[in-house]
Formats: C-alpha cells, sequence, structure tokens
C-alpha cells in the first residue's frame, strides 16, 4: 500500500500523469488490514483502553463488567454483520462494479458469460471488479471480530480471563526509555 502511494505520488509530481486505479486500490487494501487487524487486535490485546474504573472493582464486579462489555462487543459486532450482509446482498444484486479495477480481459474471456454475470455479477464486456467482491471484507473481518468476542466471552465465563486486555502504551514507552538509557549506559562503558 505504502509503495502505491509512493508510486502515484512520483508519478503525479515528477511526470506530470497518475493512475486511477491506484488511489481505488490503495482505499480497498486499507479497509481489508483495518478489518482484519482489528480481530487480531482482540486476540493479542493490542487495542486501546481505558480501564482505571475496571481494576478498581471487585472480582464479582470487574467479571460482570467484562460480560457485559463482551455482550455489548458481540451485539455491535451482530449489528455490522446484519447491515453487511444486506448491503453487500444489495450490491451483489445490483451488480455495482468498482470505478477503475478490472480483472483482465484475458480471464474473463475464458469463463462461460452466462456464468460471469449470473452468478459472480461481472460484466463480460466490461469486467470491472464487483463491489461485493471487494468489499466482502466487510462480512469476514465482522466474523472474525465476532469468533474473538465470543473466544472472549467464553474465557471471562470460564475464569480464564478477567476481561479485555489492552495495550498499556505508557508501560510500553517507560519500557523504550529504559532500553535506551541502558544503551547509552553501555556505550558509555570502556
Amino acid at each position: 500500500m505504502t509503495l502505491l502511494v509512493f508510486g502515484e505520488v512520483i508519478a503525479r509530481f515528477f511526470f506530470n500523469t497518475g493512475f486511477l486505479w491506484i488511489e481505488e486500490l490503495t482505499l480497498t487494501i486499507c479497509g481489508w488490514f483495518v478489518l482484519f487487524g482489528m480481530s487480531y487486535g482482540v486476540k493479542v490485546g493490542a487495542h486501546i483502553g481505558v480501564d482505571a474504573f475496571v481494576r478498581t472493582l471487585s472480582p464479582g464486579p470487574r467479571k460482570a463488567t467484562a460480560v457485559i462489555a463482551a455482550l455489548v462487543c458481540l451485539v455491535y459486532c451482530v449489528m455490522f454483520l446484519v447491515g453487511s450482509w444486506d448491503y453487500l446482498g444489495q450490491m451483489y444484486q445490483i451488480g455495482v462494479p468498482m470505478e477503475d479495477i478490472d480483472f483482465p480481459h484475458w480471464l474473463i474471456a475464458k469463463m462461460d458469460p452466462d456464468f460471469t454475470w449470473d452468478t459472480l455479477r461481472i460484466d463480460p464486456e466490461d469486467p470491472a471488479v464487483p463491489l461485493w467482491i471487494s468489499q466482502s471484507i466487510l462480512l469476514i473481518g465482522f466474523s472474525m471480530l465476532t469468533w474473538r468476542f465470543i473466544e472472549l466471552f467464553i474465557a471471562i465465563l470460564r475464569n480464564q480471563s478477567v476481561g479485555f486486555s489492552f495495550h498499556d502504551e505508557a508501560k510500553e514507552s517507560m519500557h523504550l526509555i529504559d532500553a535506551d538509557t541502558d544503551k547509552k549506559d553501555n556505550e558509555a562503558q570502556p
């Protein structure tokens, strides 16, 4: 994604040209990264959260709060799954294509035209990538996120987890400062 944007900037500012498809592809890749990343972030505890209040609670209320939070997250995911299903279904039925990204003509020419349109919603004469394919990450990403929240919910109920684990930026910053100080101390020693 970085190389695509870099290439587009070079093409525009140094060669006075550009590629229309790069912006659309970059936005699509960014969406895929974010929607894959959110479930991974739940898995490894990389999300940032404020848990100052929850940490002051005794174990019983802390568990109840974690269960409620996990249920709220599951409801949120289910709402997005239903919305994504409806949205992608409409994009599939209408056959809305991406504006600037096409499948290779030789590939579509090898396929049965009826299958190409009736099943994949790709126009054989103008083989633009359908939006339902490029934005299918909505279903994939929210399905994976739902799975992670189900895992967390079960872990909380089984007392295998006290709730969400959050990324501690302050702790990491202090660790980096300590590592930098140790490095400088080692360099200063003869």
